[in-house]
């Protein structure tokens, strides 16, 4: 059988195929892979797998976080409890810890005033005693006092008793006596002021000297004494008292009695009371 004329100009062999067709379809060949190229392939599969389950598990710990931070932001804004600091170890000693008590002196009226409210009128008597206080103020005994209470200042009589003179100090023992018919005590230093005769007050008040003491009780008819210390006649000198008006501890009623004594150098100041008629120390 004739073949065709090949339409591309080719004659078609004597079968019918065409002359280039062997060559066209020769068997498929294939490449080998190069040495160690799976081992590279199995290394670089090994690493994806790895960065991928750290990015897993670096993105699972945000999402946790984030979590965490979501609930807690919304616990906290959504609340009603109020939460209190504790109370520190300082502040619950602070608050169980009394105050240590202080020794101070009733203040006294500056010159020119009249006496503080609620201490009541006075009317001094020769003796220097005081009208009776209708609210006399009292504290409770003090340390050394057993069960007496404050002496008030209707229960005593005041006055100037001795005194002594050195080196041109000039030193008057202050007096007081528990005329009432129970006992009492007095813990310290008194308020002392001077008085001119129209009762108004000359200078400051008395200094308190530095000295320790403790309660005296005074039994009905016991006195208690202090020592008032100025100088002779030294420096400026202020006007000599004609009446002394004294507060006695714990109290804020006083009693005015007759009295001269001059400030001097400006040096006046009184010691606490101690048992006795002859001033702290007794001389």
């Amino acid at each position: 059988m004739t073949g065709f004329p090949d339409p591309r100009g080719g004659a078609p062999d004597g079968d019918g195929t065409e002359p280039a067709e062997p060559l066209l379809r020769q068997p498929p060949g294939y490449l080998d892979a190069p040495p160690g190229a799976f081992a590279q392939i199995r290394r670089r599969a090994a690493r994806r797998r790895r960065v991928r389950a750290a990015g897993g598990g670096l993105a699972a710990a945000v999402v946790l976080t984030g979590s965490v931070y979501l609930v807690g932001a919304m616990t906290s804004h959504g609340s009603d409890d109020v939460v209190s600091p504790p109370a520190s170890s300082s502040l619950t000693s602070a608050a169980t810890s009394a105050p240590a008590p202080t020794h101070s002196t009733a203040p006294t009226p500056t010159p020119g005033t009249t006496a503080p409210p609620g201490t009541g009128t006075r009317s001094p008597t020769a003796t220097g005693t005081a009208t009776p206080d209708p609210t006399p103020t009292r504290t409770g005994p003090a340390s050394g006092s057993g069960a007496t209470p404050m002496c008030a200042t209707s229960q005593l009589t005041a006055a100037l008793g001795g005194g002594d003179a050195g080196a041109g100090s000039l030193f008057r023992y202050l007096v007081l006596t528990n005329h009432s018919s129970t006992a009492c005590h007095l813990t310290g230093y008194p308020g002392l002021s001077m008085l001119d005769a129209d009762g108004r007050q000359i200078g400051a008040p008395a200094d308190r000297q530095p000295m320790a003491y403790s309660a005296v009780v005074l039994r009905p008819g016991g006195s208690v004494s202090d020592t008032i210390h100025t100088v002779n006649q030294q420096g400026t000198c202020l006007p000599a008292s004609v009446k002394l008006r004294i507060y006695p501890p714990g109290n804020t009623a006083w009693l005015d009695f007759p009295g001269s004594v001059t400030n001097c150098d400006n040096l006046f100041t009184v010691t606490p009371f101690t048992a006795g008629r002859t001033g702290n120390p007794p001389s």
